[in-house]
Protein backbone atom coordinates (compact mmCIF):
# COMPACT_ATOMS: atom_id res chain seq x y z
CA UNK A 1 0.00 0.00 0.00
CA UNK A 2 1.22 3.65 -1.19
CA UNK A 3 -0.29 7.00 0.32
CA UNK A 4 -0.33 9.22 -2.28
CA UNK A 5 -2.51 12.15 -1.44
CA UNK A 6 -2.67 13.46 1.75
CA UNK A 7 -5.55 15.57 3.15
CA UNK A 8 -5.57 17.26 6.83
CA UNK A 9 -8.20 20.15 7.90
CA UNK A 10 -8.10 22.29 10.85
CA UNK A 11 -10.93 23.87 12.00
CA UNK A 12 -10.41 27.42 14.28
CA UNK A 13 -13.11 28.83 16.25
CA UNK A 14 -13.21 32.40 16.65
CA UNK A 15 -15.73 32.99 19.11
CA UNK A 16 -19.32 34.51 18.72
CA UNK A 17 -20.22 31.50 16.86
CA UNK A 18 -17.51 32.28 13.73
CA UNK A 19 -14.83 30.18 12.67
CA UNK A 20 -12.21 29.39 9.86
CA UNK A 21 -10.94 26.90 8.57
CA UNK A 22 -8.04 25.46 6.47
CA UNK A 23 -7.82 22.38 4.77
CA UNK A 24 -4.32 21.51 2.67
CA UNK A 25 -4.40 18.60 0.45
CA UNK A 26 -0.96 17.16 -0.57
CA UNK A 27 0.28 14.93 -3.50
CA UNK A 28 2.99 12.26 -2.03
CA UNK A 29 5.53 10.95 -4.44
CA UNK A 30 6.72 7.86 -4.96
CA UNK A 31 10.02 8.89 -3.94
CA UNK A 32 9.24 11.11 -0.87
CA UNK A 33 7.64 10.41 2.96
CA UNK A 34 4.28 10.39 3.63
CA UNK A 35 5.21 10.97 7.62
CA UNK A 36 7.19 13.84 6.23
CA UNK A 37 4.82 15.12 4.42
CA UNK A 38 2.16 15.28 7.15
CA UNK A 39 4.39 16.72 9.50
CA UNK A 40 5.29 19.24 7.23
CA UNK A 41 0.92 20.10 6.51
CA UNK A 42 0.77 20.12 10.37
CA UNK A 43 3.30 22.52 10.76
CA UNK A 44 1.82 25.01 8.05
CA UNK A 45 -1.82 24.40 9.32
CA UNK A 46 -0.62 25.51 13.02
CA UNK A 47 1.54 28.34 11.91
CA UNK A 48 -2.14 29.68 10.07
CA UNK A 49 -3.92 29.69 13.38
CA UNK A 50 -5.82 33.00 13.42
CA UNK A 51 -3.75 35.70 16.22
CA UNK A 52 -7.12 35.20 18.64
CA UNK A 53 -5.00 35.44 21.87
CA UNK A 54 -2.75 38.26 20.75
CA UNK A 55 -3.43 41.78 20.94
CA UNK A 56 -2.96 43.79 17.63
CA UNK A 57 -1.31 47.11 17.73
CA UNK A 58 -4.01 49.47 18.62
CA UNK A 59 -4.51 47.62 21.83
CA UNK A 60 -0.71 47.42 22.38
CA UNK A 61 -0.35 51.38 21.76
CA UNK A 62 -3.21 51.68 24.63
CA UNK A 63 -1.50 49.32 27.32
CA UNK A 64 1.27 51.67 26.11
CA UNK A 65 -0.35 54.62 27.02
CA UNK A 66 -1.90 53.45 30.23
CA UNK A 67 1.42 53.06 31.95
CA UNK A 68 2.88 56.42 30.69
CA UNK A 69 -0.40 58.09 32.16
CA UNK A 70 0.04 55.78 35.66
CA UNK A 71 3.64 57.30 35.81
CA UNK A 72 2.19 61.25 35.95
CA UNK A 73 -0.96 60.20 37.58
CA UNK A 74 -1.94 62.04 41.19
CA UNK A 75 -2.17 60.47 44.19
CA UNK A 76 -5.84 61.20 44.24
CA UNK A 77 -6.49 59.87 40.88
CA UNK A 78 -4.02 56.54 41.25
CA UNK A 79 -6.29 55.31 44.36
CA UNK A 80 -9.59 55.71 42.83
CA UNK A 81 -8.32 54.03 39.62
CA UNK A 82 -5.99 51.78 41.20
CA UNK A 83 -6.23 51.23 44.94
CA UNK A 84 -7.71 47.86 44.32
CA UNK A 85 -4.05 46.25 43.18
CA UNK A 86 -1.89 44.85 45.94
CA UNK A 87 1.60 46.69 46.17
CA UNK A 88 3.34 50.05 45.72
CA UNK A 89 2.43 52.36 42.69
CA UNK A 90 6.06 51.40 41.78
CA UNK A 91 5.39 47.62 41.82
CA UNK A 92 2.41 47.64 40.10
CA UNK A 93 3.49 49.77 37.19
CA UNK A 94 6.34 47.58 36.95
CA UNK A 95 4.00 44.54 36.81
CA UNK A 96 2.62 46.39 34.13
CA UNK A 97 5.33 47.01 32.14
CA UNK A 98 5.95 43.66 32.39
CA UNK A 99 3.04 41.88 31.84
CA UNK A 100 3.31 44.81 28.54
CA UNK A 101 6.54 43.39 27.26
CA UNK A 102 5.09 39.88 27.93
CA UNK A 103 2.26 40.54 25.68
CA UNK A 104 4.14 42.96 22.87
CA UNK A 105 6.90 39.49 22.52
CA UNK A 106 3.93 37.42 22.36
CA UNK A 107 2.34 39.47 19.14
CA UNK A 108 5.32 39.47 17.60
CA UNK A 109 6.23 35.87 17.61
CA UNK A 110 2.97 35.06 16.62
CA UNK A 111 3.09 37.25 13.19
CA UNK A 112 6.51 36.01 12.41
CA UNK A 113 4.90 32.10 12.96
CA UNK A 114 1.88 33.71 10.72
CA UNK A 115 4.25 34.93 8.52
CA UNK A 116 6.69 32.00 8.21
CA UNK A 117 3.55 29.44 7.76
CA UNK A 118 2.18 31.65 4.83
CA UNK A 119 5.87 31.44 3.24
CA UNK A 120 5.79 27.87 3.17
CA UNK A 121 2.30 27.50 2.18
CA UNK A 122 3.41 29.55 -0.97
CA UNK A 123 6.36 27.26 -1.18
CA UNK A 124 4.26 24.31 -2.02
CA UNK A 125 3.50 25.76 -5.74
CA UNK A 126 0.85 26.78 -7.17
CA UNK A 127 0.19 29.96 -5.22
CA UNK A 128 -0.82 33.38 -6.76
CA UNK A 129 -1.97 36.46 -5.82
CA UNK A 130 -5.47 37.24 -4.41
CA UNK A 131 -6.89 40.60 -4.49
CA UNK A 132 -10.05 41.74 -2.77
CA UNK A 133 -11.26 45.00 -4.89
CA UNK A 134 -12.61 46.36 -1.19
CA UNK A 135 -9.15 46.50 0.06
CA UNK A 136 -7.11 48.35 -2.43
CA UNK A 137 -10.05 51.14 -3.65
CA UNK A 138 -8.56 53.69 -5.61
CA UNK A 139 -9.53 57.01 -4.56
CA UNK A 140 -8.22 59.52 -7.51
CA UNK A 141 -11.44 59.24 -9.18
CA UNK A 142 -12.73 62.97 -8.15
CA UNK A 143 -13.87 61.56 -4.90
CA UNK A 144 -12.84 62.94 -1.50
CA UNK A 145 -13.42 61.25 2.00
Amino acid sequence: MKVSRITVGRLYNLGNYEHVRYELTVDVKDDESAAVAILGIERILAGLAPLRFVKDKSQLDRLASEIEEMQKMPAVEWERRYGHCVGTPTEIIARYKADFEKEKSKTADAVVRAQTARKLFDDLGGASQWKDAKMDWDWDQGGDL
